[in-house]
C-alpha cells in the first residue's frame, strides 16, 4: 500500500512561543537567546527579525548591530518542551504512528486517513490552542514530506504526490533537501548539480564514485524522490539512551587524518555493539578533547536509524569536516588527545528493508563479519581503512564503553 506521510514543522518555534505568551512581543523583531553577551547566540528569530537579516546561530551582539530594535528574550526551555509535548500528544489523536523528529518537528503516517483534511485540522487546532502556526508537507515518504514543508513558510500546506516528482521540484535548490548541508551543496555545485532536477538526472554510479556508497546511494534516492516510508512511533523508543566509545590517545596530535583513523575504529565498535544488542539509533554525537579539560562536541540527527559502523564514521567525519578547519586544529594548543563517538535516540528490534540491493547486501556482509568476530575475536575481520589505525597494538585498544540507560 502506498504511504502518505505528513511532516509538521512549527514556524520559528521558540520565538513564536514567546510571542504567543507575551502579546507585547507580537509583530516585533525578537530573538531568543542567552542574553546580549558576546558569547551568546540567537537560538531562534521571529519572522519579523528574519526579514531584517537576523539568522539562527548569529551572535546576539552582531544581531543587535544589524537590528538595534531587536528584542532579546532569554530562552525558557521548560516552556518550549511543554508546548512541544502537548502538540505531539495532539498528533497522536489521529494515529499512533507519530515520530518525533526534533522539539518542533514530527512525521505522521496518515496512509489510512484523508491527509489534507488531517493537515488542515492539525493547523487549526494548533492555532486555536497555542496561537502558533506550522508548515505541513505531505509526501509519499519522509524525505519528500519534509521537502514539501520547506517550500512554503510560514503557515504553509504543500502536497507532493508521486506523479509530481520530479517535475514539481526540479528547480528547487538541492540545499533544501534534508541532509544536504553547505559543504555537500558546494561539492554538488562543483559537479554542476545545483537543483533537484539536476540531481535527478545524475547517474547513480557517478554519485557513488564521488561520495561513497552510503552518501552516493542516499543522494541518488533523494534525486529520484525516494526515501524512508517507515514512521517509528513513540512506543518504539527504548529506555536505553545511547551507546558510545571513547579513547584517550597515547599523545597529542594535530593530524586530522590520524584523528579520523581513531574515529573510524571507535565507530566500528559502536556499530558492532548496536547490532549485537539489536539497537539502531538516529542521533550521532562526536567530540574531541584538547587537554586542559577543553572539549568540542557536535551532534546531528539523521533521517534513518543506523547501526553500521562505517556509516556512523562517515556521518561523524562529515561533522568534523563541516565544523573544524585544519587551521583551527593547529591552533588548539597541543592538538587532540581524546576522541569520542556515540549514537543515541535508540530503538530496539526494529529493522527496515532498503530499496537498494547494494544496501541489503551490505547488511549481509556485516552479519557475516559479526559472526566471524564473535567466534575468533574482535577485529579478526575488519575494514581495510582500520588496519593502519593501530592503537597500542591491534588487540591493545580498550576504548571506554559508555552505554547509558
Amino acid at each position: 500500500m502506498p504511504k502518505t506521510i505528513l511532516h509538521i514543522d512549527m514556524n520559528a518555534f521558540f520565538a513564536s512561543v514567546e510571542q504567543a505568551a507575551n502579546p507585547a512581543l507580537r509583530g516585533k523583531p525578537i530573538a531568543v537567546g542567552g542574553g546580549i553577551k558576546k558569547s551568546s547566540v540567537v537560538a531562534a528569530a521571529s519572522y519579523e527579525a528574519k526579514a531584517l537579516g537576523i539568522k539562527t546561530a548569529m551572535s546576539t551582539w552582531d544581531a543587535k548591530k544589524i537590528c538595534p530594535q531587536l528584542i532579546i528574550v532569554i530562552g525558557d526551555m521548560t516552556k518550549y518542551v511543554y508546548t512541544s509535548r502537548e502538540i505531539m500528544k495532539m498528533l497522536r489523536d489521529y494515529t499512533d504512528l507519530v515520530e518525533v523528529f526534533s522539539i518542533d518537528e514530527a512525521f505522521v503516517d496518515v496512509s489510512k486517513l484523508d491527509a489534507i483534511q488531517v493537515a488542515k485540522d492539525i493547523k487549526r487546532r494548533i492555532k486555536d490552542r497555542f496561537n502558533l502556526t506550522c508548515s505541513i508537507g505531505i509526501g509519499p515518504n519522509k524525505t519528500m514530506a519534509k521537502l514539501a514543508g520547506e517550500l512554503q513558510k510560514p503557515d504553509g500546506l504543500v502536497v507532493l504526490r508521486p506523479e509530481d516528482i520530479p517535475e514539481k521540484i526540479k528547480d528547487v535548490p538541492v540545499g533544501e533537501l534534508c541532509g544536504v548541508g553547505r559543504k555537500l551543496e558546494k561539492y554538488l555545485a562543483e559537479m554542476e548539480i545545483k537543483t533537484i532536477g539536476e540531481l535527478n538526472r545524475c547517474p547513480r554510479d557517478v554519485l557513488v564514485k564521488r561520495f561513497g556508497a552510503a552518501y552516493g546511494e542516499n543522494l541518488y534516492a533523494m534525486g529520484q524522490g525516494q526515501g524512508s516510508t517507515t514512521v517509528f512511533p513513540y512506543y518504539h523508543e527504548t529506555d536505553a539512551k545511547s551507546m558510545g566509545h571513547s579513547y584517550t590517545l597515547p599523545k597529542f596530535t594535530k593530524d586530522m587524518n590520524e584523528v579520523k583513523g581513531y574515529l573510524l575504529r571507535l565507530a566500528e565498535q559502536v556499530g558492532r555493539r548496536l547490532r549485537r544488542d539489536n539497537y539502531r539509533g538516529k542521533v550521532l554525537h562526536v567530540s574531541l578533547g584538547f587537554g586542559d579539560f577543553k572539549f568540542w562536541g557536535k551532534q546531528k540527527k539523521v533521517e534513518d536509524y543506523i547501526d553500521d559502523g562505517y556509516e556512523i564514521f562517515k556521518l561523524a567525519e562529515k561533522i568534523l569536516d563541516d565544523e573544524i578547519e585544519i587551521e583551527d586544529l593547529s591552533q588548539r594548543g597541543r592538538g587532540v588527545r581524546f576522541v569520542d563517538v556515540s549514537v543515541s535516540n535508540l530503538i530496539h528490534n526494529i529493522d527496515q528493508i532498503s530499496l537498494f540491493e547494494s544496501i541489503e547486501k551490505g547488511k549481509l556482509a556485516l552479519k557475516a563479519m559479526d559472526e566471524i568476530n564473535d567466534r575468533f575475536g574482535e577485529f579478526t575481520v575488519e575494514r581495510a581503512g582500520i588496519m593502519n589505525t593501530v592503537l597500542q597494538g591491534k588487540v591493545g585498544m580498550v576504548a571506554q564503553d559508555r552505554s547509558k540507560k
